[in-house]
């Protein structure tokens, strides 16, 4: 049973493959404790996507197509490891929605998001993607932004994801990768907005004409849950009966 820390750069938003990284990690039993520690395992690997990258993924990753131009196609991807059980990553689901656009199936694995957890953790952020995240973790600043100059190298954003998990871990008293999974599926269904007119707004403190609003206009659908859940338990309402606003 493997667990990987994993990220992808990718040629264009929801695009193919083009930089995959993973870390391998694991809780060992250290001194009568459970820490969540790598392993020696590390793999980065670049791939050529079916079309030139877009200027927006460029500036992002600053990978350009003549670096790809030895590499083997996308759809060449294959895990890193036989038997991964977890994936672990800042919005995982966009990497493993990649890693199917691939050709590459993923079933039975089980998705750990760094970012739900994050969100569900510290609500009240300003930001919540991978680098102000590691601002907001660090104990040194100066050191984290020295680590942080090649973010958005896959490699150096499975590394930062490590120590966001490590906290996380750190902060809920997790012992092990099912714990992990389970408070990863928990932390799917927010208790906030995280963008739009209602950015930053407890759903708990939202009146019924902003939930109503928001529902008829997203189509997340953990967030959907959360805001029918509200709902419901606000009026009562049995999860038989239809809301009034859908």
């Amino acid at each position: 049973m493997t667990a990987l820390i994993f990220d992808t750069e990718t040629h264009k938003l929801h695009g193919d493959i083009i930089e995959a990284a993973a870390m391998e990690a694991y809780f060992w039993e250290l001194s009568g404790r459970k820490e969540f520690l790598p392993t020696m395992f590390e793999y980065q690997k670049r791939f050529k996507p079916s079309e030139p990258i877009g200027l927006g993924a460029m500036a992002v990753h600053h990978i350009v197509d003549e670096d790809l131009v030895k590499c083997p196609s996308f759809t060449k991807f294959q895990m890193p490891k036989d038997d991964v059980k977890y994936l672990i990553g800042h919005n995982i689901d966009y990497d493993i929605a990649a890693i199917n656009r691939a050709g590459t199936e993923t079933n039975g694995i089980k998705a750990i998001c760094t970012l739900a957890m994050a969100r569900y953790m510290w609500p009240t952020l300003e930001a919540h993607n991978l680098t102000a995240l590691a601002y907001h973790i660090s104990s040194d600043r100066k050191a984290t932004r020295r680590g942080l100059r090649n973010s958005h190298s896959a490699l150096t954003d499975c590394k930062t994801t490590f120590s966001l998990v490590a906290r996380i871990i750190r902060e809920k008293n997790i012992t092990s990768l099912e714990e992990l999974w389970e408070f990863s599926q928990q932390a799917r269904y927010p208790t906030h907005i995280f963008y739009g007119k209602y950015k930053g707004w407890a759903i708990k403190d939202m009146d019924d004409y902003d939930i109503g609003w928001l529902l008829q206009r997203t189509d997340e659908p953990y967030l959907r849950i959360s805001l029918q859940n509200e709902f419901e338990e606000r009026h009562n309402i049995s999860e038989t009966e239809e809301l009034p606003f859908i």
